[in-house]
C-alpha cells in the first residue's frame, strides 16, 4: 500500500500523441454547454486508449531511483512537498536518491514524456435530451458510469457527482500530449481541498478523488477526454482508474 502511495505521489511531483489527421471541429467557446455538445458528438468512434508511456531507458533508469529515494524517505518527502511552491520544482536533497547532476536530468526530462495509444476500441456517444452517456467495451467499460448532465453542468461518475472546476488552456506544447489544447475539468474529492498532508497517516488514510477533462487538441482537432478515480480506506486502496482516451 505504502509503495503505490509513492508511486501516486511521485507521478504527481515529475508531471510538470500519434501523429493524426486534422479534424475540422468548432472551436473552443467558454460556454460549458455548446462545447460540451461540441466535443461529444451523437455517433460511433474509434477512440484511442491514451495510457502509455513513452520513455528512454535513461528516463526509466532515473525514475526508478527518484521512487527508491522517496520510499527510503517517505515522511521527510511529504513534509518537503508541503513547502513547494505550487509549480515550482523541488530543491535538490540528496534524500531524493539521485546526484544533483541526475535530478537536473531527470527534470530535464519532464517536456519530453509523451502519453502514448496502447490501443483501440469502439465508444458510442448517445445524447438523450439534456445528458450525454457512453457505450463501450474492454478497457472503456468504465465510461458507462459517466453521465454528464448539460442542464447543470455537472458530471457523474457511480454515485459521484462532479462539480465543475474550471476551464483548461495549455498554452504550450510541453505535456504529454504534445499539443495545445483547450476545455474543461470537473471534480470531486473527499476531503474537500484534499493535500499531502493526509498521506502521512498512511493507516488511517480516508480519501476519494475522482476528475473529468475533456478538450479539444491543437494538433488535430480531436476531442481528448480523460475521467479518473482514486479511493483509499484506511490505507487500502479500493479503487484506481485512469482512462485517457482520443478520438
Amino acid at each position: 500500500m505504502k509503495k503505490t502511495l509513492i508511486l501516486l505521489i511521485s507521478i504527481i511531483f515529475l508531471n510538470s500523441c500519434n501523429s493524426q489527421t486534422k479534424r475540422n471541429s468548432p472551436n473552443i467557446s467558454g460556454n460549458i454547454k455548446t462545447d460540451l455538445n461540441n466535443l461529444l458528438q451523437n455517433g460511433h468512434f474509434s477512440a484511442d486508449i491514451m495510457d502509455g508511456v513513452k520513455q528512454s531507458p535513461r528516463q526509466q533508469e532515473l525514475t526508478l531511483k527518484f521512487q527508491q529515494g522517496v520510499q527510503n524517505n517517505y515522511e521527510w518527502f511529504v513534509e518537503q512537498l508541503k513547502t513547494v511552491e505550487s509549480g515550482k520544482p523541488m530543491p535538490y536533497h540528496p534524500n531524493l536518491g539521485l546526484t544533483e547532476d541526475e535530478y537536473i536530468e531527470l527534470q530535464s526530462f519532464n517536456n519530453d514524456i509523451e502519453i502514448i495509444s496502447t490501443g483501440k476500441e469502439n465508444v458510442e456517444v448517445i445524447k438523450n435530451d439534456s445528458i450525454i452517456s457512453f457505450k463501450s467495451q474492454g478497457k472503456l467499460k468504465i465510461l458507462e458510469s459517466v453521465k454528464v448532465h448539460l442542464n447543470k453542468d455537472e458530471i457523474i461518475i457511480g454515485q459521484y457527482t462532479l462539480t465543475y472546476l474550471g476551464a483548461a488552456n495549455i498554452t504550450d506544447t510541453n505535456n504529454g500530449l504534445k499539443s495545445k489544447w483547450k476545455g474543461h475539468n470537473w471534480r470531486y474529492e473527499f476531503p474537500e481541498n484534499l493535500d499531502l498532508g493526509i498521506l502521512k497517516d498512511l493507516e488511517n488514510l480516508k480519501a476519494k478523488q475522482y476528475k473529468f477533462t475533456i478538450g479539444k487538441l491543437e494538433k488535430n482537432g480531436k476531442t481528448f477526454l480523460q475521467i479518473k478515480g482514486r479511493e483509499f480506506y484506511k490505507g487500502v486502496k479500493e479503487v484506481e482508474f485512469d482512462i485517457p482516451i482520443i478520438f
